[in-house]
């Protein structure tokens, strides 16, 4: 299988800060030693000044945490490189730590196992900063047009017929972005629940009508599922790839335009995604 560089199977204590973002509970009963817990990562967060200061506190302590024990790198991990990880990964990245990475095991990871009790909930920081390839709402209704877009989300999210994929209340509004190409993140992985090799991911890719040096912009319920296909984009050559943080989480609640939009559980709700030049988007 291709190699992504974004994976990292060789760990070190001396030199490895751990972070784990599976559940509470999976953290307390076992994780890698010496591991940090932070419950903001499965958090939901809007783009506006208050919000961005609440998901950024949580980032510079991990950065903070990384100097002060003398810590190169910083390594991820969830049940199997998936959406919470890899949300983290991007977002230090962003931050302007570029040796942060997922761990590319399974869990259970290779490595010795402790009872996880460092489990920090962080407070805002004091002002917000520029996070290098993460978006806010404003910038998307400025440029809306001028974008190709990613939705990462599942079918029946993508074509209005369910507002999130978990736990979905009744009375939400479902719907996508307007001009949203639907890449479901679930087809990033093989049958062995194994990130794709390159060969494949760049044949799949090529069945979108999107260009290397456009803006690309990559969208979900709340940004998580996003990161991972950031993180792929980048590696094989997309020059500005973006994150909208706020997602269709913030996007529903707004006054801008969307496509297939239904509330949730109302008879007769859903939509069947259209075709743009002959593509179908759901393909």
């Amino acid at each position: 299988m291709s190699h992504w560089s974004f994976l990292k199977t060789d760990l070190n204590e001396k030199q490895d800060l751990f972070i784990d973002c599976r559940s509470q509970a999976q953290y307390q009963e076992s994780t890698l030693k010496g591991a940090y817990y932070f419950p903001f990562v499965k958090k939901a967060f809007a783009s506006d000044p208050d919000s961005s200061k609440k998901l950024l506190g949580p980032i510079e302590e991990i950065l903070a945490l990384a100097k002060k024990e003398e810590k190169s790198r910083i390594l991820v991990f969830d049940e199997g490189m998936g959406m919470f990880a890899s949300r983290l990964v991007f977002l230090l990245r962003a931050a302007g730590f570029q040796n942060a990475f997922l761990i590319g095991q399974r869990w259970p990871v290779d490595g010795a196992k402790e009872k996880g009790s460092k489990e920090l909930d962080i407070g805002p920081a004091s002002k917000v900063r520029k996070l290098e390839g993460v978006i806010d709402k404003a910038f998307l209704e400025k440029n809306l047009t001028r974008l190709q877009i990613f939705d990462t989300r599942t079918p029946e999210e993508y074509d209005g017929k369910l507002p999130r994929l978990t736990a979905p209340e009744p009375g939400s509004l479902c719907g996508r972005l307007p001009g949203a190409f639907l890449w479901d993140w679930r087809m990033l992985y093989d049958a062995n629940g194994e990130l794709v090799d390159k060969t494949f991911f760049n044949k799949k890719l090529r069945g979108f009508p999107f260009m290397p040096e456009r803006t690309t912009v990559i969208y979900d319920y709340n940004g998580a599922r996003s990161s991972l296909l950031a993180l792929m984009l980048k590696e094989v050559g997309y020059n500005d790839v973006n994150v909208y943080v706020g997602s269709w989480f913030e996007w529903r609640k707004s006054n801008l335009p969307k496509q297939a939009a239904n509330i949730y559980g109302q008879t007769g709700a859903g939509a069947s995604a259209p075709r743009v030049g002959g593509i179908d988007r759901k393909s």
